[in-house]
């Protein structure tokens, strides 16, 4: 199946043509990702830009799909293709990027263009959201991650080094969190044997993508 089929089949960018489910609850494609985190007025957040860069498995498949020249490349045009594809398919899933403050969501704008860029046989992408609210880092703390909820994709951020703060006041800091799985999923084990015989798990067994997910809280308050 093209890969411009499994994403709007699957609703995700990074199908490989299987549909999540709880007996796939592993990942599939891999991104090494990061994320620059950038100031407006003051303190004011102005957007989030990501950084993904996917595993050579899955942008050869992209490559299959999209090269029409057959080149072996991907020419610029090609590239516009994948990220038009990409931006229509996973907007339901809020293009896997979260912002939470104070126990609630913070919506963000979809993207007006997702940019590509193919380079020793992996595609990176690159795009800019900006929130649809005023987000005051000087007030409030934010959290920032990036996960597929069906834990299909994995969203790989090594260090704190992989979320930047651009253009914001020097008293902004971040809290870096990167889950342990192992420990994490005994954490959960755990929690699912405490369960009193009227409480239920979440509908697909486990939000194991969130719970996996780093994070980093960012606030810029004195």
């Amino acid at each position: 199946m093209p890969i411009s089929k499994n994403l709007a089949a699957r609703g995700a960018a990074l199908a490989l043509g299987l549909a999540p489910t709880v007996a796939l609850a592993h990942p599939h494609v891999f991104v090494d990702a990061r994320m620059e985190i950038v100031g407006g007025t003051g303190a004011e957040l102005a957007s989030i830009r990501n950084i993904w860069r996917f595993d050579e498995l899955f942008s050869s498949s992209v490559v299959v799909d999209f090269d029409k020249n057959g080149n072996g490349t991907l020419d610029p045009d090609e590239l516009e293709a994948v990220g038009e594809t990409v931006r229509g398919s996973i907007a339901e899933w809020s293009y896997y990027t979260f912002l939470t403050t104070g126990g609630r969501d913070v919506k963000l704008a979809p993207p007006a263009t997702i940019r590509g860029l193919y380079d020793h046989g992996q595609i990176t992408l690159f795009f800019e959201m900006k929130p649809a609210e005023p987000v005051d880092l000087a007030r409030d703390k934010v959290t920032f991650s990036v996960f597929d909820e069906s834990y299909f994709v994995a969203f790989d951020f090594p260090d704190a080094q992989h979320f930047q703060l651009l253009d914001l006041p020097a008293s902004c800091r971040q809290d870096f969190s990167r889950p342990d799985p192992d420990a994490d999923a005994e954490d959960w084990m755990a929690q699912v044997s405490m369960l009193k015989p009227n409480q239920q798990l979440p509908s697909d067994g486990v939000n194991f993508a969130e719970a996996l997910a780093t994070k980093v809280d960012v606030t810029c308050a004195p």
